[in-house]
């Protein structure tokens, strides 16, 4: 996964957070539902600490942002 294109997963992310006004842990709730694999402390560290994660835990946060239900 390139650089930009993780940049624009993480602004989605960071977007869908204010748009509905929620915390990154009910983000992760909202992902688990979804039927995603998803770790809340590493999904905060990105967010919110800029952790650098591999290409597979990335593909799964694409995948909320490019379909979230």
């Amino acid at each position: 996964m390139t650089p930009s294109e993780r940049e624009r997963v993480k602004t989605a992310l960071q977007s869908y957070l204010t748009d509905n006004n929620i915390t990154v842990h009910d983000l992760a709730a909202r992902m688990k539902a979804a039927g995603r694999k998803v770790d809340a402390k590493v999904l905060h560290r990105f967010l919110d600490r800029g952790l650098q994660i591999d290409d597979q835990i990335m593909e799964v946060y694409r995948g909320f942002v490019d379909t979230p239900s």
